[in-house]
């Protein structure tokens, strides 16, 4: 679960901004218990009076682990489970941060601009019948979707400011390349193809046809191949060291640009490569890193401007969390305590029982 943890915040921010409008999208499959949590007056959480409904909450989080295969979701443990609850719960209460302090800073957002998120939203769907159930499935009217799509473009502006504030100086971007060129090492990449199938005598066949001349590589591939690169005419893309099995990386990457290897055995089957392009092992220069390192700077600034604002606003506004998901965990640590317990009282029972039979047959 460490990928989880550790691209939380970047995937809750997308929530801050379109959660609301992702429904129409569909939502991921979560099987859940169905309890809703005990809350004050049904409330997850209060911002400055404004509460956090666990319908709200819910629809957050759906949309949250929608974004996860289910394997990765059945694998989850109880405490990861609690602690992407509980920030999709902090999320929630820093949208109706941003959102109110959108409202305190006096942005609109024009009519039209809403009109064409609406737009864009029914162009998604085969006609308008479809959009207008999806609609009545979510409960919503046009009129509700268009107050949630001007909150969430409020939002989007208010974090637009942010960035606009941002500066990035050629000192900080010379020191970034300095520090960390290493990063930007690109090793020997090869543009590979193959064929791959599972007789060898087949593999044999193909191999004749290629060496003959008779007939195109990527034609075998797309006919004969049972790879499923074989749609794209066993095109593999540009692959380096490390990310094919043994013999097929050893094979690869021992051939000129343009040729075709003999037979290649591995787990998979039988291959015969192709050698389309070669890219030599390169360090590249300043300017060559100069866009990569200004994104990558950028991106950082706008994380510390956000957090910034973030803190500032939680500290001047009255934030009440009602409901804690980690008491879910004490929940069932005590249920797993009693059943032991009952388990133990029952062997202690029987044991007992066992006891009488024998003392009666003597």
């Amino acid at each position: 679960m460490q990928f989880i943890r550790k691209n939380l915040k970047s995937i809750l921010i997308v929530i801050v901004v379109a959660f609301i409008v992702s429904i129409f999208y569909g939502l991921g499959q979560y099987r859940s218990s169905g309890n809703r949590p005990q809350t004050t007056g049904g409330l997850i959480a209060e911002v400055n009076n404004t509460g956090i409904s666990f319908q709200q909450w819910q629809n957050a989080f759906y949309n949250f682990i929608s974004r996860y295969d289910n394997q990765t979701l059945s694998n989850m443990t109880d405490e990861t489970l609690a602690f992407v609850k509980n920030s999709v719960t902090e999320q929630l209460i820093n949208s109706i941060l941003l959102y109110q302090h959108a409202q305190d800073t006096d942005i609109t957002i024009p009519e039209n601009e809403i009109n064409e998120e609406i737009e864009n939203i029914k162009n998604s769907f085969e006609s308008e019948s479809d959009f207008n159930d999806a609609l009545r499935r979510s409960n919503l009217t046009i009129r509700q979707l268009k107050e949630d799509i001007n909150r969430q473009l409020m939002i989007g502006e208010a974090i637009e400011r942010e960035y606009e504030k941002i500066e990035l100086t050629e000192e900080e971007i010379s020191q970034y390349y300095e520090e960390n060129n290493k990063n930007f090492f690109e090793p020997e990449k090869r543009k590979t193809s193959h064929i791959l199938v599972e007789d060898k005598e087949e593999a044999q066949k193909i191999l004749n046809q290629l060496n003959d001349g008779m007939v195109d590589f990527e034609q075998l591939a797309r006919e004969k191949s049972i790879c499923p690169s074989s749609e794209q005419g066993g095109d593999l893309g540009y692959i380096t060291r490390g990310q094919m099995v043994g013999e097929f990386e050893t094979a690869a990457f021992s051939l000129e640009e343009g040729q075709i290897s003999e037979i290649v055995e591995t787990e998979y089957g039988y291959h015969i490569i192709k050698c389309e392009d070669i890219q030599e092992e390169h360090q590249p220069a300043f300017e060559e890193t100069r866009e990569n390192i200004e994104s990558i700077l950028k991106n950082q600034k706008q994380n510390s401007a956000i957090d910034a604002l973030l803190t500032q606003l939680r500290e001047e506004s009255e934030v009440i969390i009602h409901y804690d998901f980690t008491s879910e965990l004490e929940t069932s640590e005590q249920s797993v305590i009693e059943e032991s317990s009952e388990v133990s009282d029952l062997t202690e029972r029987d044991d007992q029982q066992e006891e009488e039979i024998e003392i009666i047959e003597e």
